[in-house]
């Protein structure tokens, strides 16, 4: 009998750890407070393979272990654009690749971003919160130790997956029903063929080359992209005195131009006013609605300099600049760049602070970034002098703009 009391005790243990385990969620997955760990188990033969044809999509059962929670067959591949790195692979890790009901904390993948491009480790991190911060939709991320087969592969930032998991967060329910059954497009960004809204045809092939369905792609061609067709035929065709009414009843302008002005403020160089026409996006058709909404995503190129222009290329892509036009819209946008100004004041550096503080070791022990100790050094020095420069710039450039007094300290503008 107490051989049995005890055999019964391990079990009871055994349970009870197994229910704080599955009681764990993805907002503790991905906290920004803390530096994860997280394991890939898999051939070695396939890492091998893996790394080779980084270039390629190729998928590879793995197993994925997270405190002490193993997920099994899983599938894992090379993912990025400019990032693709055979000695630092960049990931994506689908946990339904080969049973599509398995999820993990209701997530049903998540992406490993090697932070190759971003010599500070983070770039992205702290402007995803930052657009988080100010009402912008935006995957949740943290950092991660990440190791394979139990060897340091190096330190990589946590993403959230851009999917109907992330929209249900974000647009939450009416009533009973997610919001998250719209049709979720990735810009895809076509080298040598840059873009800036202008009309390309009523033929939907162009539009989906650039827009990549990610929901609901069984539906039919011209309910999927014809909306997109029609968006862009009507900030295009449309004057100036209707433009707010037909354009706004496809798009949230508004919610457009927060997310314009909020990306400059973080001086993003290769976001939706792109050095080389647009980039780096999502873009969300409501569910049971005809708007479309913009959601933020890969800000590794953001924090380019304190003193990038507010109006960097507002004029170039044909829907900015036709919104712009517009004096309401044009007034908010200077109004949330303020907002964000105020908002980064006491808030940017700091967080910065305390994310370059908790990734420290891991970023020193990473032997595969593809940049030295020291130039993530400077690197850091650069993001930490950059929220209180930009503040102040940024204010003052506004208040030149919209003929408000300038605040103390300001240099003199090129006017005066």
């Amino acid at each position: 009998m107490k051989w049995l009391g005890r055999c019964l005790f391990v079990v009871a243990v055994v349970v009870c750890a197994a229910g704080r385990a599955s009681a764990q969620s993805a907002d503790e997955f991905f906290n920004p407070d803390a530096l994860q760990r997280i394991d890939l188990w898999l051939n070695s033969a396939d890492w091998a393979k893996l790394k080779a044809a980084f270039q390629e999509n190729t998928y590879y059962p793995a197993d994925v272990t997270w405190n002490g929670q193993t997920v099994r067959n899983v599938g894992i591949r090379s993912r990025g654009l400019g990032s693709r790195s055979g000695t630092k692979p960049g990931l994506r890790v689908d946990f339904d690749k080969y049973s599509t009901s398995q999820t993990f904390l209701g997530l049903k993948s998540f992406v490993l971003d090697n932070l190759t491009q971003d010599h500070s480790g983070v770039k992205e991190t702290v402007a995803m919160r930052f657009f988080a911060r100010m009402g912008i939709p935006a995957p949740r991320e943290t950092h991660t130790r990440l190791y394979v087969n139990g060897i340091y592969a190096g330190l990589y930032a946590l993403v959230e997956s851009v999917d109907k998991t992330m929209m249900g967060r974000v647009f939450g329910s009416i009533g009973d029903d997610v919001q998250n059954d719209g049709y979720l497009f990735e810009y895809n960004y076509v080298i040598g063929s840059p873009w800036r809204f202008g009309y390309e045809g009523a033929e939907l092939a162009a539009y989906k080359q650039r827009f990549d369905i990610k929901t609901n792609e069984s539906k039919s061609d011209s309910t999927i992209w014809g909306p997109i067709e029609e968006l862009v035929r009507l900030v295009n065709s449309t004057a100036s005195a209707t433009f707010e009414q037909a354009v706004g009843a496809s798009l949230d302008l508004a919610a457009f131009v927060r997310y314009l002005a909020v990306q400059n403020f973080v001086a993003q160089n290769d976001g939706f006013n792109g050095y080389d026409g647009m980039n780096n996006f999502y873009f969300y058709r409501l569910e049971n609605s005809a708007r479309h909404v913009f959601i933020a995503w890969d800000e590794d190129n953001a924090f380019l300099a304190p003193d990038f222009n507010i109006t960097t290329r507002l004029d170039d892509n044909i829907l900015t600049r036709n919104t712009m036009q517009l004096p309401a819209f044009s007034s908010q946008y200077f109004s949330v760049m303020q907002e964000a100004a105020a908002s980064a004041s006491d808030w940017m550096q700091a967080e910065m602070q305390r994310q370059l503080t908790m990734i420290a070791p891991a970023m020193q022990e990473d032997t595969l970034k593809p940049y030295s100790n020291t130039e993530h050094a400077a690197a850091r020095d650069t993001m930490l002098a950059f929220a209180p420069a930009r503040v102040s710039y940024v204010r003052c450039e506004v208040a030149t703009i919209v003929g408000t007094t300038r605040p103390a300290g300001c240099a003199a503008s090129a006017g005066q």
